[in-house]
Parts: structure tokens; sequence; C-alpha cells
């Protein structure tokens, strides 16, 4: 069993209608294949929650990287091992914050939108960090 937390950006602007297809896609293939979990569509970003087997899972996470509607994919959490579903009657719960009282979700898009562009800065952070390293250890390479 495998579980992992995502947040992406549109990739360009989506309607209800677009949200609520992919909600349907997702609730069908899942079904066939096993998975559970939710997805919320905040503004211009999804935050999404999926398990279950995780070959499943990884094959599902791939085409997600991969999908065209989805842009600045970045991998929040992963677990795998003896888990519990946390999601375990959902397919895909759409949650679709756009339709929802604003004043009541104002602090969750603020959160989700700030997780975002932390685990942005982390990403590049940590590229920073590589391309430093990779070419301090080039160089020391050189010189012995």
């Amino acid at each position: 069993m495998k579980r992992i937390r995502y947040i992406s950006s549109f990739a360009k602007p989506m309607t209800q209608a677009d949200i609520q297809n992919i909600a349907e896609q997702a609730q069908q293939y899942n079904k066939e294949h096993g998975i559970t979990g939710m997805l919320v569509a905040s503004g211009t970003l999804f935050f999404q929650i999926i398990e279950g087997p995780e070959g499943t899972i990884d094959s599902l996470y791939s085409n997600i990287e991969r999908d065209p509607r989805h842009t600045n994919v970045l991998l929040l959490s992963s677990e795998s091992g003896d888990i519990d579903r946390i999601c375990p009657d959902w397919s895909m719960h759409k949650i679709d914050l756009s339709l929802m009282e604003q004043e009541k979700v104002a602090p969750i898009k603020v959160l989700l939108q700030m997780v975002f562009t932390q685990s942005q800065l982390v990403e590049n952070a940590i590229n920073a960090l590589e391309r430093y390293a990779w070419g301090e250890f080039i160089s020391i390479d050189a010189t012995e």
C-alpha cells in the first residue's frame, strides 16, 4: 500500500466542468485499479491524495507528471508499507473550493498557496545545492 500527496498548477485556466471531468475520469480509473483518494481544486492549484497498490500509485503519479493539464507537479509526501487508507470510501472525492462559501475556504486556499510556494522554493534550493556540489566535486577531482 502506498499513499502520496502532491500539489500542482493548472496548465491553463479550468472551468468547473473541466474539474468535474477530471474527477469523473479519476473515479472510473481508480475504481478499476483499487485506488482511493481526494482531489482539491483551488483557484489555479490542485492538491491530491492518492493511495493504493504501490506499483499502481507509482504508475499513476508518472502519468500525472506527464499530464498536460498540470504544471509544476511537486511531490509533498510519500508513504508505503502497512498503512491504513485515509480515503477508504472515495475512489476520488472532488473538492472544488470555488464552489464553496469563500469566507469559509479562504484559510485553506491560503495554506495551499503557501505549500505550493514553499515547495517550489525548496525544490529550487535543492537544485542550486546540487549544481554547486556537482561543480565543486568536479573541480576537486580535476585538481587531484
